[in-house]
Parts: structure tokens; sequence; C-alpha cells
């Protein structure tokens, strides 16, 4: 009877609850959601969020360093000299002009041969005899820090193994260290201005003006160089020549003297070889013959370059873009087989691949100079062919002459040799005063056409790209870094989080009140400490009897804060309105029997117990508060009443007390009490279950407060018997797989959990806006207030 009148004065004297308490308790079947559940997107939009710190860091300290490196490092200024390559040159053994110049775009051969010139001086322009000759001429040898571009600041000094040590033979004979050549052409640059025949040679060095002086000098000197090479191509074709046309000289004038003896002892003149059909036959054939002697001698000079096996100077070779082409990627297979035969055995499967390009590069080079070289015999054989051939012919002209006139014959015979020997002899001449006007000529298809300048702004550091991409390489790798931390961190950060490990949602989200406790120190404390001190004047020792003098229980400086129905209404509280208002209008099990627990220790389980019940218990409903964490009791603390008697007390028969009224009105507290040896017995006897049915016909709400799930079963038992249960879990602190696994218990035991509430969160600013704001409304104006009388059981 006494249930039903409670029930009855209930309903109608607490019209705000009676349509929450009203609706008989559903249990529901929970099952946990996959592992991973959401959208990608999302996932790396709250990453971001949670991590721009970290990012922000690293950029900033990635800036910072490229700001201070730019400051500390030695600047280097680089001297550009523009250098016009035009076509190639001259011609010399064809009687080709040797100042005309001719295009490479208009060579009728296969695409790659139209640059294969370009490329050969892009090559020599980097060659080591060139760097060596600017390096001697300038005197880098000498002073090589002068010159030096160091990429460190000097103070950082690199330790000496990690130096290169020097190859051997370091100067190669030349007086110049490999290494001073090496550094030189480290800080040499060979860049082609597109779409023009110009090509830019550059320089750095820390020294502006000596940036320019070396760029100049390295333009100037690959001219002069390719000067050299022409003049000695000169030189020894004019030594041949000279050689055969002294031949010739002799042999002139022993064909003169035979002539001029054979007129004086037969009184003849030349001047009746005119008259006579047969001399004028005799003549021409002489003539072709002077012809063909003179190209035969010219093709001699490539025949004895054939015979002494130096192919590599033929005319033909030199300017066969085939060959050419040919003899680049065998250079290029060449040191890229020596590179890796240096690193690996001859069995490395690249090497051997290498080796096999090799071969065949080899061969097709060996073929093609093969062809020319054949080319250049056929020619000579042809032509030697021909002169025999005019010979016989001239001969068979003679006998015919002497036969029908000895005399004429033997005078035209003599006079022909003499005309013959004499227009070889005027040819010869002719080619070498003509390579005697071109060796004089300074003439070039290579100049300078734009020399450098001593450069106004250093080329290093390039501050503006390096900031660049200091900020850029920052926001990667500081994205890098917040992914393998995102990665590693399995803890629950927000309701995403709790949602994806546990399947539940998430009934409030408490901010992280410590920092706005800290602004309103003086307030809160005040507050706190007014209503414990009420609060602890109001009760014994706990006696059973209500006999004995009071106690006051000790300070603790952990206790859980209580932010509601002390007088004080913090931000904070809002979350545990919302916490109550989730309860309340609950539609899948209208808990009355709340059991609050999390996972593990520390998680702020009973903070949320203490101050849900307190806002339960301010919107006019009677809550009873249990402290069932029999091992490491705390409830009293955060309300500043004495710990026993209480619920360990009652469940061993030693005292029949009863709850405690509270400095909250409408909350009463049933304290652990004493330390028990057997906790887990006690919370599952039947003077508990007895005591949780009595306590639901006496108040609207009871809440307990349980030890951990993971670290002791008394919560799994607990859960079992209450309505529903309330999971605790630590933003940043909670695990994932604990809680996944904490709440698999609680199914598998037969508890149902309502929801979860995640302390610590991310919302604190939010409630302390809006808390604020000039519309701001207290949670409890959504409910009418609560009837006179309603106090009273």
């Amino acid at each position: 009877m006494r249930a039903k009148g409670d029930e009855a004065n209930m309903t109608e004297n607490r019209q705000p609850l009676a349509p929450y308490l009203m609706r008989p308790p559903r249990r529901w079947d929970a099952t946990l959601p996959p592992e991973s559940e959401g959208g990608f997107v999302q996932d790396i939009l709250g990453l971001l969020r949670r991590r721009w710190t970290l990012i922000a860091k690293t950029v900033g300290i990635l800036f910072t360093l490229t700001i201070l490196y730019c400051a500390l490092v030695k600047p280097a200024y680089v001297g550009s000299t523009n250098v016009l390559i035009e076509g190639k040159g001259p011609e010399l053994l064809s009687g080709q002009d040797a100042n005309a110049a001719q295009s490479p775009f208009n060579i009728p051969a296969s695409l790659g041969s139209k640059y294969d010139y370009y490329l050969t001086q892009f090559t020599l322009l980097q060659s080591p005899s060139l760097v060596r000759r600017v390096i001697e001429e300038q005197g880098l040898a000498k002073d090589a820090a002068r010159w030096q571009v160091s990429y460190l600041p000097s103070w950082v000094k690199i330790p000496s193994f990690l130096h290169v040590a020097p190859p051997p033979n370091p100067d190669n004979g030349t007086g110049v260290p490999a290494p001073i050549v090496s550094q030189y052409l480290k800080q040499l640059t060979i860049l082609p201005v597109r779409g023009t025949r110009l090509v830019s040679v550059q320089f750095m060095t820390p020294d502006p003006k000596l940036a320019a002086a070396v760029a100049n000098a390295h333009a100037q000197l690959f001219v002069k160089a390719g000067l050299e090479r022409l003049y000695e191509s000169m030189d020894q074709i004019r030594t041949f020549l000279q050689t055969k046309l002294g031949e010739l000289q002799t042999r002139m004038q022993e064909a003169e003297t035979k002539l001029m003896k054979f007129q004086a002892a037969h009184n003849m003149l030349p001047i009746d070889l005119q008259k006579d059909v047969a001399g004028e036959r005799l003549m021409d054939l002489s003539k072709r013959l002077t012809d063909a002697q003179g190209q035969l001698f010219a093709l001699e000079a490539e025949y004895q370059l054939v015979e002494r096996g130096n192919y590599d100077s033929l005319p033909a070779v030199l300017h066969s873009p085939l060959i050419q082409n040919l003899r680049e990627n065998y250079d290029r297979l060449e040191v890229e087989h020596a590179l890796l035969a240096l690193k690996f055995r001859p069995t490395y499967p690249p090497l051997r691949q290498l080796s096999g390009q090799l071969d065949h590069a080899h061969k097709l080079l060996e073929q093609e100079t093969s062809k020319v070289v054949k080319g250049v015999e056929a020619k000579y054989q042809a032509s030697q062919a021909t002169v025999a051939q005019l010979r016989n012919e001239l001969e068979g002209q003679r006998k015919a002459l002497l036969a029908r006139k000895d005399v004429e014959g033997e005078f035209l015979a003599l006079t022909s040799d003499v005309e013959t020997t004499r227009a070889l002899h005027d040819n010869l001449l002719a080619r070498i005063k003509d390579l005697n006007v071109a060796g004089q000529s300074s003439l070039s298809n290579i100049t300078v056409a734009e020399p450098a300048v001593p450069p106004q702004w250093p080329a290093f550091p390039a501050t503006k790209l390096f900031l660049i991409l200091s900020v850029a390489t920052g926001l990667l790798l500081g994205t890098g870094i917040a992914f393998l931390s995102e990665s590693a961190d399995v803890t629950i950060r927000d309701a995403r989080d709790m949602h994806r490990a546990t399947g539940l949602g998430t009934l409030a989200v408490v901010p992280n009140f410590d920092g706005l406790l800290d602004e309103r120190k003086g307030f809160f404390s005040r507050a706190l400490k007014l209503g414990r001190t009420g609060a602890a004047n109001g009760h014994t020792n706990g006696d059973g009897n209500g006999n004995g003098h009071a106690v006051k229980p000790a300070a603790d400086p952990a206790s859980p804060p209580l932010l509601l129905g002390n007088g004080s209404v913090p931000p904070p509280a809002e979350a545990y309105r919302t916490l109550r208002t989730a309860l309340l209008l609950s539609r899948a099990i209208s808990p009355r029997v709340i059991l609050v627990s999390s996972a593990t220790g520390a998680e702020g389980k009973t903070t949320t117990a203490v101050n849900m019940a307190a806002a339960l218990a301010t919107c006019g409903a009677k809550v009873l508060l249990i402290d069932a964490d029999l091992r490491q009791p705390r409830c009293h603390t955060a309300l500043g009443l004495p710990p026993s008697p209480g619920l360990s007390d009652l469940l061993t028969g030693r005292v029949n007390t009863e709850p405690v009224q509270t400095n909250v009105e409408n909350l009463s507290l049933l304290p652990a009490g004493h330390p028990a040896a057997n906790p887990t017995e006690l919370l599952t006897s039947w003077l508990m279950c007895k005591l949780l049915q009595e306590a639901r016909e006496r108040f609207e709400f009871v809440v307990l407060d349980s030890p951990p799930i993971l670290v002791v079963s008394d919560g799994l038992l607990l859960a079992n018997l209450a309505d529903g249960v309330v999971f605790v879990a630590e933003s940043g602190r909670s695990r994932q797989d604990d809680a996944r696994l904490a709440i698999e218990r609680v199914l598998q035991t037969g508890g149902v959990p309502v929801g979860a509430v995640l302390n610590r969160g991310r919302s604190e600013e939010s409630y302390y806006r809006y808390y604020q704001g000039p519309a701001a409304r207290s949670a409890d104006e959504i409910l009418p207030p609560a009837a006179k009388g309603s106090e009273k059981a």
C-alpha cells in the first residue's frame, strides 16, 4: 500500500516528471557496430582539427630553421656568359670554304642527328681538360677556399670520416688536383637557351667579380680550344700536302730537263704537236690522268689514316651523324658499366645486361666505322684503277704515235709528263695556299655573344623559394607526423570514436572544467566549501542510533567536484543537465535504476554519478545516490559527508542505516560504509536486491556508482541489477579496445547500456560562450517548478 500511495503522490505532486516516470521499463538488444564506420573525408578533417597544433609547430620549426639558415649561410653569386654556337665547321679536304658555316638543322639525316653537333659542344664545355685550363689561367688552385661554395654555415664542420677520399692520380699529370676539378664542375652550369643557338655558361662563387671573370674565361678558352683543334687538323693536312708538293717539284724538274734535252737533240718545237690529231688525243688523256692523279692524292691522305688504323680522324667518320651517335651511346654505356663494376660483381643482372648493351653498341660502332673505312678503301682503289687505266690508255697512245713517229711520240710523252706534273703541282700548291689563308683567319663558328658582368644579387640562398618550400615541406611533414600520431593513438577522442568503439550514442560531452574552475576559483571554492560544511554539520559518526559526536570528513583535494545543487551554476554544469535530459527523454528503456561505470579507473565515473544525481534532484525528483564502489569510495567526499555507516554496514547487518539527506535538495546518499573483506559477495547478496527494490519504491531515481568494469567484477554484477548502464570515458585517455571490451562484457552479463558520457571533451568553449551569452537560460526552465510539499516522501 505504501508503494501505491507513493506512486499516486508522485503522479499528483510531481507533474513535470510524471510522463517520464510512468513509462514501464523496456530492454533492448544492443549490438556492437563494425570496427570501422564513418566517412573518410570526415575522418581526415577531424584529424586535422585535432592535430593542427602539431602541424603548425612543424611548419614553424622548419620556417625558423630556414630563416636561420638563410641568415647564416654565406651567399653565392652566379656569373653568366652567353656563347653563340653556329653550325658545323668547314670540310677542309673537300675544298669547302673554311669560313662557311653549315646549319645543323639542314642535315638530311635522322631527327637525332640535327642536334649531335650541339650535344658534342655541350659536352666539350664541361670537359676536364677545359676546366683545368681555366683553373690554371685564373689561379683557382692556389686559393680554393676563396671561390668554393659552401652550403653550410662557416662554423659547421663536417666530420673527417664523411669526406670522400680523392681518386688515384688526382692531378692527372696536369698539376690540377682532381678534387679541384670536381668542385669546379659542381659549381659550373651549362644551360642551353631554348629556341636559340645560345648557350649560357654559369659559374657560382661567393665573390661576384670572380664569378663573372671565371664565366668569361671559361667561354673564351672554349672558343680558343675550338680554334686550336681546327688549326691542328689544318697543320696535319698541310704537312702531308707539302711533302707531296716537294716530290712533285723534283719530278717536274726531271721531266722538264728530259724534255729540253730531247728538244735540243732533235730540234723540235712544241707547236707542231697541236696540228696532229694524235697529239690532241694524247693531250686529252694526259689531262684526264692529271685530274685522276690529283683526286688520288687527296684520297691517299685518307687511305694512309686507314692504314695506320686512325679511323677516328677520317673526315667521313668525323662528319657521320650515325657514327657520332653510336660513339656517344658507347661512351655513356661504358661510363655506366664502369660505375656499376666498381659496386657490384660481374654476375649482377643489371651489370650483365649493361655489358651486353655495351658489346652490342661496340659492334654497331665497329660496323659503321668499317663501312666508312671500306668506302674510303673502295674510293682509293677505284681512283687507283682509274689512274692505271688512264696510264694504260696514255701508254697505248704513246706506242701508237711511236709506231708512226717514234721521235714525235717520245717528244709528246715528255711534254705530257711535264704538263701533268706541272698541273698536279699547281693543284697541290693552291690547296696549301687555301689552308694558309684559313689558318691566318681568326673567324670561328663559336663566339662569345654576351660576356658576364658581376651580379648585384646573390643566387644562393634563394630566400623566398626556400621559405615557400619550408612551409610546403612543413605542411607535408607535419601532416605525415599527425597521421602517424593518429594511427598510434588508440584512445577515444570524440563522440565518433566512442560510437565506433562501443556502438553507444553519446548522452553528453562534459568539458574539461579544470581551467574554467581555476578562472573562478574563489567563487566556486567558497560555494563548494559552504555546501560541504553545511552537510557535515547535520550528521553523526554513524553508530546507527543517531548518537555520538559530529564527524567532519577529512579534506580530499582529489574529490569529485559538485557542480549542481550547491548554489553555484558554472558553465560545465550544462553538460550534466544535457545528460539528465537525455535520460528523461530516452525512448528505449526509461531507466530508473542507473549504474554509472567505466572501463578502467580515474575516468570520471564518480564525478558523473554525483552530478547526474544532483541534476535529477534539482528538477524535483527524489534521487538516491548509492556509492557501490566498496573498494575506493569517493561519493561522500564530493557531498561533504562521512563515509560510514553505509552500504557495506547495511549488507553485513552491523547497522540498519538510512540514506543520508545531502545539502542538495531531494538528493540522498547511501555511502560505501566501512571497508569490507568480501565486497563482491556483498553486492551479489539478496540484501542488495532487496535494497534496490525498496529504493525503487521510495525514490524516483537510483544512481549507483560502481567500480570499473575491467578491473573487478562488481560492476558487471550491478549492471545486471540496474535498468540501464551509463558508460563513462575520458577523452584522450580511455582506450577504444578497453571501452569495447567493457561494453561486450556488460552485454554478455545481461546489462543494458543506455549511452555514454565523454569527459574532458572539446566543447568547453561553446559551453562557456553560450553560458555567458545575453540569451542564456537555465536547462531547468524547460520544466515547470515542483509542487509545494513534494520534498516529503
